[in-house]
């Protein structure tokens, strides 16, 4: 028998009652795998969707399994691995399902695929699971093969969110903030009511190395992390990896993660003897290697007939330019076509969009008298599929994924895509914001587009609507060159949405109801006749493919600390972008390069770190029209001015002591460790407390660290709080009385006043003829002022709480970047430590300078004016 006979003799074999003959497109390319692609490591396998990849996949690993191979078939999630083994069943194969944690699969089925007797099928987190209980694949067959890439998230990355993590990224974002204000996101981050599309940057990595201890204590210290099982898996793996990282910064999260995942470096992709690929949009298979952290991936040609086809019939709806994203005409289309089909699924390009546009859209639908509907928000796992496909009527919300579900008939007729799907996630916006010569975003544009158009159509008898709801659709796809790697079939369906684009709303309900009514004869004749106008050859620039060595750079630099290796191949990289002209994302290798250099410095090698500086310049210079290359200039000069100064002086005697108290608190609690950070936030919660002795107690320790010999007297009549200090000649002394629990008028009365006015005689009279200036303060949470205390109030001052908090964080933020340099008992370091933050600590008196002047109550923006970033 021929090869091309070879698995259409195995399929009659198997004498299935439901698959009995292969398809054109199936026979050819299972025809290639067998006669040129059987011995290749890593094969990719891309048909349009419905063309029949899941038969494909069954051949070929049953085929293997009876020469004696373990064989695993890995989906997307639960819903699509238990379609694979209704598959397989309906072909006669022997398989078994795995889900859920590794002791909930019985010693029955891992028997079963780990001695070849049948195929296993299971999704993503169960084979690449931190403790695998299974062994490793021989084949490999990884199905919707870009989805994996949701698994490795889990795997090699921390995500900390403004919606998840609160608490933690509110901190995380706040000690960001105070060491580094350049990164202009983290001020929006901090402004929960700013609305802002300010896009993610990536953290200098000279900037990463100088915080990444003060990062583990401050998520090592949450409670977040113990009550959040996720986040704690996820920070176990990634934990001891934070400089290899990378850091990316966004208003609403802080994602550690490597570049270039290291999938290649896993033991349970590594083992197999080939690995397979399916997908409907492979695309560029470097681009997908790069994603997934894999390399030389070899596609099986596949003859343009067979890649530019339409399963059954899709008409598109597309937004006019000078409108909204669900504006009245779309609407009305929408709306027509539910009433018809009252089911709809809405992808949007991340998990919170999809949270937001459910609110909405449900209310939108209400609105417009239906109601009842249930709707879902589709988690990783994918069991909201099922249950969308089970119900007569819902609506189902997608974020950041736009394949792994499949409708077929009457589960779904309607989709749409809200938000042009550039970036769904961190490192993605960055690189869309910032790079904007990196070919492979618009491709991956592409190929969301594409996997969002198959959604229902699955074979021949399947229509469905699908709305371009974002306005830039029409922007991106007026572009020719846009659509270079498109197949043709769906360049005519786009002209042909573009062109019904002007369509008044009653027209183009009519076109909607006429279409799912079964009604396609006008529909077939226009297809065809804007089929005909698409030119059959498109040629596309010839672009170097450095997506190996990216691949093995961040193998090398992330999973093996091998930082020569690493530095050699992003300089590979580097030369082949210059080469083809590419500015931003040459520059991007470049700083990756510099990066490696930099941690093989942080090794011993003295020369590696100022190459490394060298490097990143370079970079810089190449990148220069991106804002984000030009930010790196801070860190850079930050950089150099440390490794240039060895010394300092104490010039202020305030700073000294400030620094002596530094000391004494880290010879307390130590440099590592969790001990001082839980001191740190127990100091917050006090000066954040409305109990007296708490907060009495947090303005004491405030105090000492300021510099100050700080108590709390106890005699009768005296102040709650004592700041005395002697700097060279200046000697001051500031009294507080602190009013942080409500009283029965919630108001500062004359008797708060008085008690002031009493203190502040009492310190005045001993301290004064020593020396001493001489101030006092309430504190408060109370914002009204009493009958008369305005007139009465005299030289004191009040502070409010907050204002309070805002000193704190000045203070601590000083103290952690001290503490980063600090080591117990060398002098030399220690100078070194004291020179890093002596440009934030104002002169001495600076407290008695606020206090003397000014209105009643003190503002944040007052006490910290002497106090700089």
């Amino acid at each position: 028998m021929t090869d091309n006979n070879y698995y259409g003799q195995f399929l009659a074999e198997l004498n299935s009652a439901k698959f009995q003959t292969l398809r054109p497109a199936q026979k050819r390319v299972l025809g290639e795998y067998l006669g040129k692609f059987g011995g290749t490591k890593d094969v990719a396998v891309e048909l349009p969707t419905g063309a029949g990849k899941t038969l494909i996949a069954l051949l070929v690993a049953e085929d293997r399994r009876r020469k004696g191979q373990k064989v695993a078939i890995l989906s997307a999630n639960k819903t699509l691995a238990r379609q694979m083994l209704e598959e397989s069943q309906e072909l006669g194969i022997p398989s078994v399902l795995m889900e859920g944690p590794g002791n909930a699969i019985s010693s029955f089925v891992k028997r079963r695929y780990q001695r070849g007797q049948a195929i296993g099928i299971m999704n993503y987190w169960v084979y690449f699971n931190q403790n695998p209980v299974i062994d490793p694949a021989d084949l490999l067959i990884m199905d919707d093969a870009h989805l994996a890439e949701h698994c490795l998230h889990s795997l090699y990355s921390v995500e900390i969110t403004r919606f998840t993590h609160s608490e933690l990224f509110v901190a995380l974002a706040s000690e960001l903030h105070q060491r580094f204000p350049e990164y202009s996101v983290l001020a929006d981050a901090l402004d929960s009511d700013l609305e802002s599309n300010k896009p993610p940057e990536l953290l200098s990595f000279i900037d990463q190395t100088l915080i990444t201890a003060r990062i583990e204590e401050i998520i090592d210290a949450s409670t977040t992390l113990k009550s959040n099982s996720d986040l704690r898996f996820r920070w176990e793996r990634m934990r001891g990896s934070l400089n290899q990282a990378n850091i990316y910064l966004a208003r609403d999260s802080v994602w550690i993660r490597p570049y270039v995942y290291p999938l290649i470096s896993n033991p349970y992709y590594s083992k197999a003897t080939q690995r397979i690929y399916m997908s409907a949009t492979i695309g560029d298979p470097g681009d997908l290697g790069r994603r997934l952290g894999v390399r030389n991936i070899k596609k099986i040609p596949v003859p343009q007939e067979d890649a530019e086809s339409t399963f059954g019939r899709r008409l598109l709806l597309m937004n006019r330019l000078d409108e909204g994203d669900i504006p009245q005409r779309l609407g009305a289309a929408i709306l027509a076509a539910i009433r018809i089909h009252p089911k709809s699924v809405w992808l949007c390009s991340s998990v919170d969009i999809a949270a937001k546009f459910k609110k909405l859209v449900m209310e939108w639908l209400e609105m417009n008298n239906i109601v009842g509907h249930p709707s879902w928000i589709l988690t990783p796992e994918g069991d909201e599929i099922q249950d969308f496909k089970q119900s007569a009527t819902g609506h189902l919300f997608v974020g950041g994924r736009f394949d792994g579900m499949d409708f077929n008939g009457d589960e779904c007729r309607m989709v749409i895509l809200t938000t042009l799907p550039r970036a769904i996630n961190t490192q993605e916006e960055f690189i869309s914001a910032y790079l904007r010569d990196s070919g492979f975003m618009r491709e991956r544009l592409n190929q969301r587009v594409v996997q969002a158009l198959g959604r229902c159509n699955r074979d021949d008898g399947d229509f469905a609507v699908y709305a371009l709801a974002d306005r830039r659709f029409a922007t991106h796809f007026g572009l020719e060159s846009n659509k270079a790697d498109l197949p043709r079939n769906i360049v005519a369906e786009l002209d042909m949405g573009q062109d019904a684009a002007e369509a008044e709303a009653s027209a183009l309900c009519v076109s909607v109801e006429k279409f799912l009514s079964g009604d396609f004869s006008e529909y077939d004749e226009q297809l065809n006749e804007y089929l005909s106008n698409v030119p059959k050859d498109k040629t596309q620039p010839q672009i170097t493919d450095t997506s190996a060595d990216e691949v093995l750079g961040w193998a090398a630099m992330f999973s093996s600390e091998n930082f020569p290796i690493a530095q050699q191949r992003f300089e590979t990289c580097w030369d082949a972008a210059k080469k083809d002209g590419l500015l931003e994302i040459g520059a991007l290798h470049g700083w990756h390069r510099a990066k490696a250099l930099y941690l093989q410095g942080l090794q011993g090698d003295s020369r590696a770190q100022q190459k490394a500086l060298d490097v990143l310049e370079a970079a810089m210079q190449r990148g220069g029209r991106s804002a984000w290359f030009n930010r790196m200039r801070g860190s850079l000069n930050r950089a150099r001015k440390l490794s240039d100064e060895s010394s300092m002086a104490f010039d202020d005697d305030y700073f000294a002591e400030v620094v002596r108290a530094f000391d004494d608190l880290l010879d307390q609690y130590g440099k590592t460790g969790v001990r001082f950070e839980q001191q740190c936030n127990r100091i917050g919660e006090q000066l954040q407390s409305h109990s007296h002795n708490l907060y009495s107690e947090g303005l004491e320790r405030l105090g000492t660290l300021l510099g100050y010999t700080a108590s709390r007297p106890k005699n009768p009549g005296a102040p709650d709080g004592v700041w005395k200090g002697h700097f060279g000649s200046f000697g001051e002394v500031v009294t507080y009385e602190a009013k942080v629990e409500d009283g029965p008028s919630n108001e500062i009365s004359l008797s708060d006043l008085g008690q002031a006015h009493n203190q502040n005689n009492k310190a005045d009279s001993y301290y004064g003829p020593r020396g001493f200036v001489v101030r006092s303060s309430i504190v408060t949470h109370l914002t009204v002022l009493g009958a008369g205390v305005e007139e009465s109030i005299g030289d004191l001052r009040i502070i409010p709480k907050q204002a309070i908090c805002d000193l704190w964080d000045k203070i601590r933020s000083a103290l952690v970047l001290y503490r980063d340099l600090w080591l117990p008992g060398n002098l030399a370091v220690n100078l070194k430590a004291a020179q890093s933050i002596r440009s934030r600590i104002p002169e001495a008196g600076w407290l008695t300078r606020v206090l003397s002047h000014g209105s009643i109550f003190v503002t944040s923006e007052e006490l910290l004016k002497e106090w700089r970033s």
